[in-house]
């Protein structure tokens, strides 16, 4: 009958070690395809591993080498190539041993209060074990789930210095605290093996806040430079509309000039030479300069049928050409990208002067679905969007992105100086 007992506790002791690291292995975003036989194979493995080692081995250091390596190997082959993945595992086996040791302490406390025999006390070691265990995994599973699953290139591998130390720390303490522990008891190893988990887990919250700094300055910076370029072709173009106006009036002067003096009576002729140069011109969408570039830059590839721009001679003088040419080329950029190749495409552009307050509506088809915060394109980083965000923000104005089934739109709402900038107000 013990022997039973000691089987069945054998196999639940390593169903739980292997679904504590499945589930840490799982809780970062996998970027390999793996078959799933071979992780079947390698879970079993780490299986074996986690009965062999400690059986033959007989040595914890040797132990928690081996399982922890087995995992990396497994999370860089089967699920994942980042830093973040490979710090994780190696913290998860910091944990572990930090939660094998909390157990054997408490249990020895309790055996030293209340006499128990061997067996009991072996059980009692067994059960505190695998709730350390399942509460050491829930808690690092809680704070990688929760601020970690967006961060799939993160730069930690100076971070993984911090468990490979602890974990060194940790045995020299075990084995040089040999008069510490007779003279002071195991209080203080608890309390120890506590302050180093959290220490772990403040550390990756640390590195983590590091490495967002970072990435919001890279931001910063792209988002200026694409600041800087578009500003740099709309002043361009604009000089280039210019010339082209100049040019089309002299031309229709001459065209007028070559009609009286020879008498041409072939009409359809000079209209088809006036449509051209009509062609070449800008189509007036609204009353603000920079604006109107920007509509006849952007809306040029589309079909006139697609097209229903209605602006209701809205005033937006407030605002700076470079923050006109920001918020709308990066709009309308988005739209025009997002409906490429799509016959049933379409663009709705309206402009309201409600009391106290300009609203601008951008609606188009949505073909793909919308991730807040991120971009459909392959090898963009969502930063146009951000870019609008900040400048609508320069003044007190708001933006709304909805993704209605097949329906997405951005609205923007400025107020007056009179006016309170509240959606609530116009609903």
């Amino acid at each position: 009958m013990d022997t039973v007992i000691a089987y069945v506790i054998t196999i639940i002791d390593i169903v739980i070690l292997i679904g504590c690291a499945l589930s840490i292995m799982h809780v970062v975003p996998s970027n390999v395809e793996a078959k799933r036989w071979k992780k079947v194979i390698a879970w079993i493995i780490y299986g074996a591993l986690t009965w062999i080692l400690p059986a033959f081995v007989k040595w914890d250091p040797a132990t928690v080498v081996g399982l922890t390596l087995w995992s990396l190997l497994m999370a860089y082959f089967l699920y994942f190539r980042n830093s973040l993945g490979m710090v994780c595992q190696v913290i998860y086996n910091v944990l572990l041993v930090a939660a094998q040791y909390l157990g054997s302490l408490v249990s020895s406390g309790i055996y030293s209060v209340f006499p128990l025999d061997n067996q009991i006390f072996f059980y009692l070691f067994m059960i505190l074990r695998w709730i350390f265990q399942i509460g050491a995994t829930f808690i690092l599973w809680k704070v990688v789930r929760k601020r970690f699953t967006d961060m799939e290139h993160m730069k930690m591998r100076g971070m993984v210095l911090v468990p490979i130390f602890s974990l060194a720390l940790f045995f020299l303490y075990v084995i040089s605290g040999e008069v510490f522990f007779v003279r002071y008891g195991t209080g203080w190893l608890i309390v120890f093996t506590v302050l180093l988990g959290v220490l772990n887990l403040y550390c990756l919250y640390f590195w983590y806040d590091v490495e967002k700094n970072r990435e919001f300055k890279h931001r910063l910076e792209l988002m200026q430079q694409q600041k800087d370029m578009t500003v740099q072709y709309y002043e361009e173009m604009e000089r280039n509309y210019n010339e082209s106006r100049r040019i089309i009036h002299d031309i229709r002067n001459h065209l007028h000039a070559i009609e009286q003096k020879y008498k041409i009576e072939d009409r359809k002729y000079i209209e088809d030479v006036h449509d051209m140069l009509n062609s070449m011109g800008m189509k007036f969408y609204t009353e603000n300069k920079m604006l109107n570039i920007v509509l006849n830059d952007k809306l040029k590839a589309i079909p006139v049928e697609q097209v229903d721009c209605n602006l209701g001679g809205i005033g937006l003088e407030f605002i700076s050409d470079i923050d006109i040419t920001t918020i709308f080329a990066n709009l309308l950029v988005n739209a025009v990208e997002a409906g490429a190749g799509h016959r049933d495409f379409w663009i709705k552009i309206r402009g309201e002067a409600i009391q106290d307050f300009t609203i601008v509506k951008i609606s188009n088809p949505l073909f793909v679905p919308y991730k807040e915060g991120r971009s459909a394109k392959a090898g963009h980083e969502g930063i146009g969007l951000q870019n609008v965000r900040q400048a609508v923000e320069k003044y007190d104005g708001q933006m709304e992105i909805q993704a209605d089934g097949d329906i997405f739109s951005v609205t923007i709402l400025f107020a007056n100086k009179n006016g309170e900038t509240k959606w609530e107000a116009l609903r």
